[in-house]
């Protein structure tokens, strides 16, 4: 018996095609997903990397210097300021011109992290601006000197200790911050009472109309949180926060060792 070929159909059809549209789209947004996850996840690895690298330049700098630097300032074009002395800001960013380090920089020549905000750095201004005057640590002497930073767990309730929270570690000279990812957004959206506002959106420094033109936020006084990132939805709330310090005896070891102390 011949068959009649003309009535015979192929092709999908439109219940097969939605069906296989959405599995494409499952399967597009699972590696959309995975790829997002992979790429925040390498900043951050980048980012903290950067945070050390840049310890490292500022102990480099206190053994050449017999000082640690002060945080550069909007208008200061990414250099200290000043360059020996009381700092204009005790909570400002890091100067990378000063200390000769590549990387990003914004109009305002703000060293950039992987999320392009500028990197925060605060200096301890115990003992009269002691660790950023020339010889100020070694006329103090180390026995005396007492960097008054504190680094908690979570946000405290006081600005001079980790009241409410667990005490990390204290008597910390000088730190290094990235905002993270919403460092940006967190700018605006600043929420003081929180991990995150504790580190960083107590204190609004004003714009520089000559360059960014935009306001940041620094912290503004001498208690920090470090703790594990935690997302959006977390019970603990949202913490994308890099944080790096160094221990005051590490920095005094490194002087002594390039003849800058005792």
């Amino acid at each position: 018996m011949l068959v009649n070929k003309k009535n015979k159909q192929s092709g999908f059809t439109l219940v097969e095609l939605a069906i296989v549209l959405v599995i494409v789209g499952v399967l597009l947004g699972g590696i959309v997903g995975t790829l997002s996850s992979r790429i925040d996840t390498t900043r951050r690895v980048n980012t903290k990397q950067q945070l050390e690298d840049i310890k490292a330049a500022i102990l480099g700098y206190a053994a050449a210097n017999r000082r640690l630097p002060c945080p550069a300032t909007t208008s200061s074009n990414g250099d200290s300021n000043p360059n020996d002395g009381a700092c204009v800001w005790e909570h400002g960013f890091v100067p990378g011109k000063t200390l000769g380090l590549e990387g990003s920089y914004n109009r305002d020549n703000l060293l950039l992290d992987a999320w392009d905000n500028p990197i925060r750095y605060s200096i301890s201004n115990a003992d009269g601006d002691a660790f950023t005057t020339t010889d100020g640590m070694k006329t103090i002497t180390i026995g005396a000197l007492s960097p008054d930073y504190i680094i908690c767990n979570g946000d405290s309730a006081t600005s001079t200790s980790c009241s409410g929270s667990t005490t990390i570690a204290n008597n910390i000279p000088f730190i290094l911050l990235s905002l993270g990812k919403d460092g940006s957004d967190f700018v605006t959206t600043a929420v003081a009472n929180s991990d995150q506002g504790e580190n960083a959106g107590e204190a609004v420094v004003a714009a520089n109309a000559a360059g960014e033109n935009i306001a940041y936020t620094v912290g503004n006084n001498v208690v920090f949180v470090s703790k594990s990132y935690s997302s959006e939805g977390a019970t603990a709330g949202k913490f994308d926060d890099l944080i790096v310090w160094e221990s005051p005896y590490i920095l005094y070891s490194r002087m002594i060792e390039a003849g800058q102390l005792p």
